[in-house]
């Protein structure tokens, strides 16, 4: 099995997993090994606290990350005002950690310094392989600091630790390994014979890169940008969310240790303001966001103006499509895993389950059953399924969305509120909705936690219909015991990525949507191309 899959969205054994991927298995359960119970004494940048060791953390909320600097130009920069963010942690509802607010002016120097090295040709005019090398040496150093960004994402996010170690952190640096190790002539030179004559056809890095970063998946929707990027050439401003900014810090201190040249990589966390900022600067050639439709929508027409390129992942209200001879428990434990992972925080994640009517009730009774088995609670306990949502407004989002589905018709099989007796953090129940009807703003909207509906279908062609019905198409999936039946209907549905008996993302395939699901691809050689640009230079004979 390829070591570029990884099941990050699916709540399954671990061993298995583990035993599929080794690398994977060393940075989620050797915990000892490389382990940074703090921030080592040698890190680069001051900071006031230091990490308990993961396993004491628990919710005693003793842990406090304090940062006071940016990281430009290969080292830590004073911001240009005093302000700061407070992260809070979802859980407790405290502030566990300060970084300071990236403003304009902060913003202005990433990107000057940005420009800089690209100019310079410090990184670009090195040859894709030297660029690897580099990558290699990146990764080497993350995987060392795995558990960090484990627990500083379980802090920030409330993502469960199992979830962290399994995914969050091992993902994005085995997505790193992937580009590190990319075999690909396309940055290779190529000879054309044209009408005029010989010409050779060279793809360049695009420039600039500004990327704009969720908080669902900070360090991996980070790699999905930063890694293939860094192949290409390219110099990079990243922008942190301000909910989630913890793990970029330990991301600078690797990109220091490996030795990336300065202004290569630069890191201001900041909030909308920010990120508008950047999208608009004259001196970035491209921009990289993952959001939601609306911001990506206000993004696609400020690029627009200056044709500046763009990349956009956006919103989605995935479908899985499960037929007659689909088997029910495999079927239920990939929807539910892929609903609830994460706390349902997911933008691939099949939020819609299309059944027959001839089969609704035994589905129904298995999802709640599949539900109801997953603990709600403290992030940090291992048997933890389903932590808090990342924000207060989001989980009051998330319960506004259970009372529309109400008022629309829709009845709870489960779920449905804020859990009992846990009166502190930002929890909403894993909810199952019945009695949906495709139309329904539940079916037709994200709603971004874990929130399932189940939808009734008469035939095949319906319940293709009403997977197409959206304005969506990040992804959607087929359950059938006859794979190439389901292949044959996958090819039918306005999806970027159909999975087939299974909920999942691999690394060496493109991902990204169709719709208002966003424009281009990450992921795979793919998402190489995104940040190259073509270039005919001739006509001219080389020289033997």
């Amino acid at each position: 099995m390829s070591t570029s899959l990884i099941v990050t969205y699916v709540a399954v054994p671990v061993e298995p997993v583990l035993s599929a991927f080794p690398r994977l298995a060393q940075g989620a359960i050797e915990v000892g090994s490389g382990l940074h119970g703090g921030i080592g004494d040698a890190s680069p940048g001051p900071r006031q606290a230091r990490l308990t060791d993961s396993l004491d953390v628990a919710m005693t909320d003793t842990i406090q990350y304090e940062r006071s600097q940016f990281f430009i130009d290969g080292d830590w920069a004073k911001p240009s005002t005093p302000d700061m963010i407070e992260v809070i942690s979802p859980a407790s509802e405290l502030i566990i950690g300060r970084v300071p607010a990236g403003h304009e002016a902060d913003i202005d120097a990433a990107v000057k310094s940005a420009r800089a090295s690209f100019d310079s040709g410090v990184w670009r005019r090195l040859s894709p392989q030297e660029r690897q090398a580099k990558m290699q040496l990146l990764a080497g150093e993350l995987w060392q600091r795995s558990e960090e960004l484990a627990v500083a994402m379980t802090s920030e996010m409330g993502t469960p630790i199992a979830y962290s170690r399994m995914g969050q952190a091992p993902g994005p640096i085995m997505m790193l390994e992937y580009y590190a190790n990319l075999v690909t002539d396309e940055m290779t030179p190529k000879q054309r014979t044209g009408i005029t004559g010989d010409w050779t056809i060279v793809r360049e890095p695009v420039g600039v890169v500004g990327a704009v970063i969720p908080w669902n998946g900070p360090l991996y929707m980070t790699m999905l940008k930063l890694a293939p990027a860094l192949l290409a050439g390219c110099s990079v401003v990243l922008k942190p969310p301000p909910e989630a900014p913890l793990s970029s810090y330990v991301l600078a201190e690797a990109i220091a240790a490996a030795g990336i040249p300065a202004g290569v990589v630069n890191i201001v966390a900041g909030d909308r303001d920010a990120g508008k900022h950047l999208v608009t600067h004259p001196d970035v050639d491209k921009i990289a966001f993952t959001g939601s439709t609306a911001a990506g929508r206000w993004i696609m027409e400020a690029c627009a103006k200056s044709i500046k390129r763009v990349t956009l992942e956006l919103g989605g209200k995935s479908a899985a499509l499960m037929l007659d001879d689909a088997d029910l428990a495999a079927t239920v434990e990939q929807v539910v895993g892929g609903v609830t992972a994460n706390n349902g925080q997911i933008c691939v994640a099949n939020t819609r389950l299309l059944v027959s009517e001839t089969r609704h009730s035994e589905v129904v009774d298995a999802v709640v059953n599949a539900m109801k088995a997953f603990k709600v609670g403290d992030p940090f306990d291992e048997a933890t399924g389903v932590g808090p949502l990342v924000a207060e407004r989001q989980r009051d989002r998330v319960l506004g969305y259970i009372d529309i589905g109400k008022d629309e018709g829709a009845k709870v099989a489960d779920g449905g509120g804020r859990p009992a007796g846990l009166d502190k953090g930002w929890y909403v129940e894993p909810t199952v909705f019945v009695n949906v009807d495709n139309s329904m703003r539940i079916a037709q909207e994200e709603i971004f936690g874990p929130v399932l509906s189940i939808i009734s279908y008469k035939n095949e062609q319906e319940a293709v219909d009403m997977v197409n019905d959206s304005i969506y198409g990040l992804g959607a999936a087929v359950f059938s015991q006859d794979t190439d039946h389901a292949a044959v209907l996958a090819r039918e549905i306005r999806a970027g990525t159909v999975n087939i008996n299974v909920h999942t993302f691999d690394f060496a395939v493109p991902f990204g949507g169709f719709k208002q699901s966003g424009l281009g691809r990450e992921g795979g050689p793919e998402g190489l191309l995104n940040y190259l640009e073509t270039k005919a230079i001739g006509p001219h004979t080389p020289a033997s």
